[in-house]
């Protein structure tokens, strides 16, 4: 007798928008304690701490604002509805919204639009 055999394989984690902000706000904090560490340490006597040291400060406060500029950035989406071809203006950042028209619930997927299940 053949035995059925389902493999359950777990999705992979991609790096998403959650992981992109906790990765560089870990990254920005490591150069700027860095930075802290050599330029209190190295910088009394030379000038090694801040040729150094300041800029990994620096570096620390600005780097993660290049990281995450992508969360920054919304665009429009202007779509007729699925159910009844009204036209609907939202932005990216909206997940579901109802319908003016027809009051349907819809999802909003890759800056388009889907009938909610």
């Amino acid at each position: 007798m053949e035995e059925k055999r389902t493999d359950n394989v777990k999705p992979r984690r991609t790096f998403d928008s959650a992981y992109g902000f906790s990765f560089s706000i870990a990254v920005g904090l490591a150069l700027f304690i860095g930075g802290l560490v050599i330029s209190l340490t190295l910088g009394e006597g030379t000038s090694i701490g801040l040729i150094f040291g300041i800029p990994l400060l620096f570096a620390g406060l600005v780097i993660p604002v290049f990281m995450m500029r992508d969360l920054f950035k919304t665009s429009e989406i202007q779509e007729p509805c699925p159910n009844c071809g009204t036209t609907i203006r939202t932005s990216d950042a909206t997940l579901q919204l109802r319908c003016p028209s027809c009051q349907k619930v819809i999802d909003v997927r890759e800056e388009k639009l889907f009938l909610a299940e």
